[in-house]
């Protein structure tokens, strides 16, 4: 059995800081890397969305291999930990290449450069937080507990999301050469988001009893086939994915709506902060929700808010007054932070049916997959809306058309609410609740007791079952 720890306030805080990278980068990102590359390094709106996507050729590698890699490490700090340490200087050189205004007027050259710095900036990002995905299924096997871990590390995220969606802006915009504006912005924010893993190694754990094994390459791809065969993972996949890909679309999408269909850019950062604001303060309303009806119904309930608020905005244009622009992103907000939260809170639960299946913990390698999945995500959303952004006719610092409006209009409000509307469909298939996660955990113990299968009750086989998608005689088979 494994030796629980109690996981103190403190903990919850080392733990959580980690997302203060993993949240407020990708803010950054989604917000000002293409408009960066657009309307600074003055890059075509079509490579700009390559950039992103061309660093997935390399993540396609990097990410599942990380997770074998912290799968299978060995180390006086822990399989996970020691990473963190690692990842520090490599986070801080790869943020600030991302946003060197580069003076090549060759659009080749350009795009070459800025695909090597993304390249970099998305192997420090899969270092650390690889493994750091990973280990909240590793400090607590308690449903509950890791509910707290998940809220606390969304906790950091949202308000790292609320610092990195306003405040990089503010000092960009303080600076008459923008791109220099740019630069000491990646500066800042590469220690801000470099310092707190400092505190996740120091103030966190791994349980005892995870046994470390030593697996052939032949092992790892073949245990990367398998979680695919994992139900609930396929399930949680299409919830995350679609949130996700909604995020990251309104993000993008979010300063080119302000600034051109709503011609209110210096409310820009105002509508951001109330949005990111009402995301942090709905975090616990979402775990409460979760605890007690479960992961899927709290993603339910707030990715209706939000898909609500965005076919609103369709009532929206360049009258409309501020009040009711700051009330939609409120709304949008409080919708929002059950679609970034739940798919993280879910992966821990998503390992545990792993292990049921395969008889062994492989969090790192659900982690490498998922976290895979979110960039490759984000890369070809990112890709589509710059080779869409050039379709409908737009042009950098420069008045848009009607049709180009018209445009940017329906975009904002249906294309993320389609997603949402399909991640709520996906979302009643989800059956880990707090009713059947125990009894998840109670069977794995079982059975990793020595317990026969004979012995399970109609119950169980059938809980088992349907979160696996496997016949329980075919369960905790040694891989």
């Amino acid at each position: 059995m494994n030796q629980e720890r109690k996981i103190t306030f403190k903990n919850l805080l080392s733990y959580g800081v980690g997302d203060i990278f993993g949240g407020g980068s990708f803010v950054i990102i989604n917000l000002l890397f293409i408009y960066f590359l657009t309307d600074v390094a003055k890059l075509n709106p079509a490579l700009a969305g390559l950039v992103v996507l061309a660093g997935k050729a390399w993540d396609a590698i990097s990410d599942p291999i990380m997770g074998y890699i912290s799968d299978t490490t060995k180390s006086k700090y822990g399989r996970r930990r020691i990473f963190f340490l690692i990842g520090i200087i490599p986070i801080i050189l790869s943020f600030i290449a991302m946003w060197i205004p580069f003076s090549s007027e060759n659009q080749i050259i350009k795009f070459i450069y800025y695909a090597f710095a993304y390249v970099f900036f998305s192997t420090a990002f899969t270092i650390v937080m690889i493994p750091y995905s990973a280990l909240n299924a590793e400090m607590t096997r308690e449903y509950k507990e890791r509910t707290r871990l998940s809220g606390a590390r969304l906790i950091f995220s949202q308000i790292s999301s609320l610092i990195s969606g306003t405040v990089p802006k503010m000092i960009v915009d303080s600076f008459p050469d923008k791109s220099q504006g740019f630069l000491v912005m990646s500066i800042v924010f590469a220690v801000f988001f470099a310092l707190p893993w400092i505190i996740v190694f120091f103030g966190t754990w791994e349980l005892p009893d995870v046994q470390i094994e030593n697996k052939s390459v032949f092992d790892f791809f073949k245990n990367l086939l398998v979680i695919w065969t994992n139900k609930s993972f396929r399930v949680h996949i299409g919830l995350y994915i679609c949130a996700y890909s909604a995020l990251d679309l309104i993000m993008a999408m979010f300063i080119y709506y302000i600034k051109y269909y709503i011609q209110k850019p210096h409310i820009f950062t105002m509508c951001l902060g109330a949005m990111l604001v009402t995301q942090v303060l709905f975090l616990p309303v979402y775990v409460t929700i979760a605890n007690k009806k479960g992961k899927g119904f709290a993603y339910r309930v707030g990715v209706s808010i939000w898909a609500i608020a965005l076919v609103s905005s369709l009532l929206f244009d360049s009258s409309t007054p501020l009040q009711y622009i700051i009330a939609l992103s409120v709304l949008m907000g409080a919708g929002m932070s059950a679609g970034t939260m739940i798919p993280w809170a879910i992966l821990p639960s998503v390992t545990d049916v792993g292990e049921l299946i395969t008889g062994k913990q492989q969090a790192g390698v659900y982690a490498g997959a998922m976290t895979f999945i979110r960039k490759l995500v984000q890369a070809f959303v990112l890709a589509i809306f710059g080779a869409v952004l050039e379709t409908i006719g737009y042009k950098a610092n420069t008045a848009q058309s009607p049709e180009t409006l018209e445009y940017l209009r329906l975009m904002f409000a249906l294309m993320p609410s389609t997603l949402m509307l399909i991640g709520i469909i996906i979302s009643m298939q989800f059956k880990i609740t707090p009713v059947t996660h125990p009894v998840l955990i109670q069977e794995i113990n079982r059975l990793k007791a020595g317990g026969n299968k004979s012995t399970v009750s109609q119950k169980v086989k059938e809980i088992c079952e349907m979160l696996t998608g496997y016949k329980y005689e075919n369960l905790f088979k040694k891989q």
